[in-house]
């Protein structure tokens, strides 16, 4: 009886101190918690979380998916800028299209498409571009015209389009939370205004860098805007002027741009999304059916090694050709 009692009593105090000491613990798990389990997520992370868990990347590679981009365009481009004439299929389809690559960005909670763009290779015969066969003109030098340069490799990135609501979406979502974005708009560290932040236009550009590495493309061409290129500057999107300004749909002039070097100028807080779109689009590229043969003393595209190192990983400050 006393021993069943003396246990009691010890049982109990020992209770009592367990209790204390889980107490004095908890006390102080407010000084460390932030540094341990409520570690701050950074800038990069932030945008590549914030993306990818709205947004998807697909690469047209069947009939069903070159659709979603062409209705895309016919939205954008016909209807709403009214740059081309609407049609009755709602496609907006060109000659060019039969040697071109889409992409597109798939809104994750609507299943909508966010915006398209595209990458067309040259024409077999004189590995010509459509800025060329349109615009020669407007080139500073024929050595700047992307016929010269077929044993190296080039392309064209056009039809960019975003429609309307995801335009204005883009700029109204809240990539950041506003207390976080006055902290980083306090600190003076970033390289870019968050609260202007294009990230469907980036991630557009993105993904047709990553098609160009993917195919080892040593030039990509592109006609735009000028107020466009001067906004993609500001990420460390540079686009270089290879000719004068043409009038075309409003105010034109012809960029190139070299695919390992949009990568290595990148803003830095922008590389780790960069990565992160170039790694998500393999399997997509991998599977990759171009259907139509390419200049001899080209890359020879059917029978590319899809396991090599055509692109390294891009570290914070270089990438490089594999060898």
């Amino acid at each position: 009886m006393w021993e069943s009692f003396a246990l009691k009593i010890k049982t109990k105090k020992a209770m009592r101190a367990l209790k204390s000491s889980v107490t004095e613990k908890m006390k102080r798990i407010p000084s460390f918690l932030p540094r341990v389990l409520l570690k701050e997520t950074s800038l990069d992370e932030e945008i590549v979380r914030f993306f990818f868990s709205r947004y998807q990347l697909v690469v047209a590679n069947d009939d069903d998916e070159k659709e979603v981009s062409f209705k895309t365009r016919h939205k954008v481009y016909c209807e709403e800028m009214k740059f081309e004439q609407t049609t009755a299929s709602s496609l907006e389809i060109d000659q060019y299209d039969d040697r071109a690559i889409n992409c597109y960005i798939k809104h994750l909670p609507t299943g909508e498409c966010a915006g398209t763009i595209r990458l067309v290779l040259p024409k077999e015969e004189d590995g010509s571009l459509p800025l060329e066969e349109k615009f020669s003109d407007a080139f500073s030098s024929s050595s700047l015209l992307p016929s010269s340069l077929t044993s190296e490799g080039v392309c064209e990135i056009s039809r960019l389009a975003v429609p309307r609501e995801f335009r204005v979406r883009q700029f109204k979502s809240k990539v950041f939370p506003r207390k976080k974005l006055n902290k980083i708009k306090q600190s003076k560290n970033l390289d870019f205004n968050l609260e202007h932040f294009p990230y469907l236009s980036i991630a557009l550009y993105l993904m047709a860098t990553s098609v160009c590495l993917h195919l080892n493309m040593s030039h990509a061409y592109v006609l735009m805007e000028p107020k466009l290129a001067r906004r993609m500057r500001a990420f460390g999107i540079h686009f270089n002027e290879v000719g004068e300004a043409i009038s075309f749909k409003g105010k034109r002039v012809p960029y190139r741009l070299s695919p390992l070097d949009f990568v290595n100028d990148l803003s830095k807080t922008l590389k780790r999304f960069q990565r992160e779109v170039h790694d998500t689009m393999q399997p997509s590229l991998q599977k990759m059916s171009l259907g139509m043969s390419m200049l001899d003393n080209k890359v020879d595209y059917a029978n590319i090694d899809y396991n090599s190192a055509v692109f390294q990983r891009v570290g914070d400050s270089k990438v490089s050709r594999a060898a």
